[in-house]
């Protein structure tokens, strides 16, 4: 494979789109009462906006690599400003002059970001205004290779979600990249990892305290998320840290064949990038020292570091959860295939082509045969033959399409299969499985991703969950928008009553929603293992999706790193 740069791992993040500007909101916003003090917000049309909430603090100087503390400061007498983003956590790019075609930057006009970043937004449906009700909740965990992106991304805009689930949709931010995930040892001041996903579970823990006075019900939390925040999806359902915060998940594109490092590896990337900072390695107090900006240039250049040569998958995933036998206790495909994981209701998926994207970012000219097999067994190792032998392409003048679906089925697509069937077997009867194949209309929202047109590439599926090219002007044909309107009415209906099929009556079911909406059963074998597959005209069910491939990528049992 060919060398792949920082640019082109960027690709790795949730790229989706979304327009320029949002629904008209209208002044004098309404005012919420929280344990801190009072908050207004924007009224919408689908609803109420706050933005910016502080559920931690902030996490600077001698909090920098070091466990969330929860937000405890009162803000009264005065009333706080929730019509504006708090910063987003720092990460390459973004910046104000940085093209943001995908909107995955902070939705202000200074794209503001800052290691002070423990804020989180919250979207409350029309339906709230004046109820006493108590709603389902949505959180949000966005993507981005745990190195890019922010809860307050327009794309993440959770209000039309909200009013068509009648749910309280709230999106977060976690620390990223080095700050989130830096390990430097185990001694007490060490960095000792995982930082951003004990953020993930302090803004659970601040929906715990803080929801009902938004109108959300504590005791129905959906976790979901897509890339790295559905792994994180993931990583929580097998952490013991988080049992009692939420109640069920949904998981789109989980990379599972992508393993987190053990903490030997964790420490020599933290090595490196102490190095990088001129700093000695574990020399917390150097390295607390350091303006940010030089920690985002130390992590840039240790962007290539493979901390183990027999998984370079890695470089698709540089930072993230660390293995550290307390928060994550082992990979997570392994905790699945073990019966160690929380016993939830959970929704898990694919897009149809996972990794063109990445793919043709990483080797910009056509493949031959001989880069073909090189990169086999570079990746697979002793089972590179194998896969060869497996997927057999014809003789052609490009093979990265071949490529690209080998990887789209080993890290996506047959592990997430591996992952719920495991699921299954250890008594969680609870489980629905999908493939979203569906390749959008809109075509120049993949701008400088052409080779994404006519593909249904990593992260097409957002824009359907979110429905927020309707805040950019940009209209679904009208077969999108009854698929979109579909997943809403599932995941909606997941929300309300812990099965996508079970109707709530709170949820959006007029106008494009089909009269009977097709019947998704849970996996399993009885049910012939179905997958419902999210496409258009209409949504329909497929069973024992891609057999063949995934009876092959079990055999040779290669998504856990003892294998």
């Amino acid at each position: 494979m060919a060398t792949t740069t920082v640019s082109q791992l960027l690709a790795f993040a949730a790229l989706v789109f979304v327009g320029h500007d949002a629904l008209p909101t209208k002044p004098d916003g309404p005012i919420v009462r929280t344990q801190y003090g009072d908050v207004r917000g924007m009224y919408a049309e689908e609803g109420d906006i706050f933005l910016g909430l502080p559920f931690g603090v902030p996490p600077v100087g001698e909090l920098r690599w070091k466990p969330p503390r929860a937000y405890n400061t009162s803000w009264a007498p005065g009333v706080r400003d929730g019509t504006v983003p708090g910063p987003a956590c720092r990460q390459g790019g973004c910046g104000p002059n940085s093209a943001d075609y995908q909107h995955t930057c902070n939705r202000d006009k200074a794209r503001t970001q800052s290691e002070d970043c423990m804020y989180l937004n919250v979207f409350v449906p029309r339906s709230v205004l004046n109820s006493t009700a108590r709603l389902p909740v949505m959180c949000w965990f966005h993507g981005g290779e745990y190195r890019y992106g922010t809860g307050a991304a327009l794309v993440y805009d959770g209000r039309i979600l909200a009013n068509k689930t009648n749910t309280v949709v709230v999106t977060t931010n976690y620390r990223l990249g080095a700050f989130g995930f830096l390990v430097t040892g185990e001694g007490e001041d060490d960095a000792r990892g995982n930082y951003g996903t004990l953020d993930q579970i302090e803004a659970l823990r601040w929906i715990q305290q803080n929801i009902a006075d938004f109108g959300g019900d504590k005791d129905k939390v959906t976790i979901f998320g897509q890339s790295s925040g559905s792994d994180s999806v993931a990583v929580l359902l097998t952490s013991d840290m988080a049992t009692d915060l939420f109640h069920q998940g949904i998981m789109m594109s989980v990379p599972f064949s992508i393993a987190h490092k053990t903490q030997f590896e964790a420490i020599r990337l933290g090595n490196d990038v102490a190095k990088f900072a001129n700093c000695s390695a574990g020399d917390m107090k150097c390295l607390r020292s350091k303006p940010a900006d030089e920690i985002l240039d130390a992590q840039e250049e240790v962007s290539t570091f493979i901390a183990n040569p027999f998984r370079l998958l890695e470089i698709f995933l540089q930072w993230g959860p660390t293995v550290d036998g307390d928060i994550l206790a082992r990979q997570t495909v392994d905790s699945f295939a073990k019966g160690q994981f929380q016993r939830k209701p959970f929704i898990i998926g694919t897009v149809g082509e996972e990794a063109i994207l990445y793919i043709y970012l990483a080797i910009t000219k056509p493949m031959s045969k001989l880069e073909l097999d090189a990169a086999a067994l570079a990746f697979l190792h002793g089972k590179g033959p194998a896969a060869l032998h497996e997927y057999n392409p014809p003789q052609t003048s490009d093979y990265r399409p071949f490529l690209a679906q080998a990887v789209t089925d080993w890290v996506f697509e047959c592990p997430t299969r591996n992952a719920i069937r495991n699921v299954v077997t250890s008594g969680e009867g609870d489980v629905w499985l999908y493939v979203f194949d569906h390749v959008w209309s809109f075509k120049t929202f993949w701008n400088d991703f052409s080779y994404c047109n006519g593909h249904v590439c990593h992260g097409e599926d957002i824009p359907f969950v979110f429905q927020t090219n309707l805040l950019a002007n940009v209209s679904f044909t009208p077969d999108e928008q009854v698929l979109a309107d579909a997943m809403a009415y599932h995941y909606g209906n997941f929300a309300h009553t812990g099965d996508p099929n079970k109707p709530s009556p709170y949820v959006y079911t007029t106008g494009n929603v089909l009269k009977s909406p097709l019947n998704w059963p849970r996996y399993n074998q009885g049910n012939q293992f179905p997958n419902m597959n999210f496409t258009t005209p209409q949504n329909v069910m497929v069973h024992d999706y891609n057999k063949e491939k995934c009876d092959f990528w079990d055999k040779e049992n290669i998504y856990s790193e003892t294998n």
